[in-house]
């Protein structure tokens, strides 16, 4: 991620404890801040068709890049969902704004990181909104625990496999949309992940860290805290198995005032395949008092 790459970033950066972390904040500090958290093999240009909705709904958005994603820094270090709230929280205070009331939108991995992140500060969150979340059930953790037993025989084959996997990734969640430029544009600078150092890297420690917790205790903290919640879950995701994800979630959340719902039609890539929907979804939450 050198500095010719970066020319062409919007927003800002700011040097935390990691590393850079590129985010984009938008200027109007009268509005009630909403943080979007992006997943695992994506960055904040993910949420390009979401941003212009909420900000129509009176929010004021700040999104960034995850370590090891986007222009944001690629650290040597283990990506953990320790690590990344450390990011967000550090991020908010050099931004000044870490004593204000927050809403928070976390989309597959970073439906994780924000569990993690509001059970830590349920006294200063209004909302959480959940797309696709991570956190639910951990897949294959056999794999996993051989995986981070034996990095040395595992990693390099993992390494290998992960770009034919992701070109197809993409390439799928894309196919259906090829009329729609923005969904193809997203697309194209996922694809250019792949070319820069450290990024496959990133995506490994996470599959080993933060994706290899189950977030029961965070999401069970959080229902008996008065934070309002919604989740959304998607028909055709085959990468967060919806019937199994969503189970967990209603179990972990039940009898608190939570609602999660299945998007038919829809794939894991939902959170810019399917903004319109989501919004249309969720409006009525987003506007409500806490």
């Amino acid at each position: 991620m050198s500095g010719a790459a970066r020319a062409r970033a919007p927003g800002a950066f700011l040097r935390l404890n990691h590393g850079l972390t590129h985010y984009e904040l938008d200027d109007d500090a009268t509005r009630p801040l909403l943080i979007c958290i992006h997943g695992w093999s994506t960055a904040s240009y993910v949420w390009d068709p979401l941003k212009p909705l909420l900000r129509a709904q009176g929010y004021r958005v700040l999104s960034y890049d995850l370590y090891g994603r986007g222009f944001s820094d690629r650290p040597k270090v283990a990506q953990t969902a320790k690590l990344f709230t450390h990011q967000l929280t550090e991020l908010l205070d050099r931004l000044s704004l870490n004593t204000q009331p927050l809403n928070v939108v976390g989309y597959s991995m970073g439906g994780a990181i924000a569990a993690r992140f509001v059970s830590e500060r349920m006294h200063q969150v209004e909302r959480l909104l959940l797309i696709a979340p991570a956190g639910m059930a951990v897949r294959a953790p056999g794999l996993r625990a051989f995986a981070q037993r034996y990095p040395r025989l595992t990693d390099p084959h993992i390494l290998a496999l992960l770009p034919p996997v992701l070109r197809r990734q993409f390439q799928n969640a894309s196919k259906g949309f090829k009329d729609d430029p923005t969904v193809q544009l997203i697309a194209n600078k996922q694809m250019r992940e792949l070319s820069y150092r450290g990024y496959l890297p990133s995506l490994l420690s996470s599959l080993k860290g933060v994706l290899a917790t189950r977030m029961q205790a965070e999401h069970e903290a959080i229902t008996r805290s008065p934070v309002a919640v919604r989740a959304i879950f998607a028909s055709e995701d085959t990468t967060i198995p919806h019937p199994q994800a969503k189970a967990l979630f209603d179990q972990w959340t039940a009898g608190a005032d939570q609602v999660s719902h299945i998007m038919t039609g829809a794939g894991h890539a939902l959170a810019y395949t399917h903004a319109q929907q989501i919004l249309q979804s969720v409006r009525d939450f987003l506007s409500e008092a806490p």
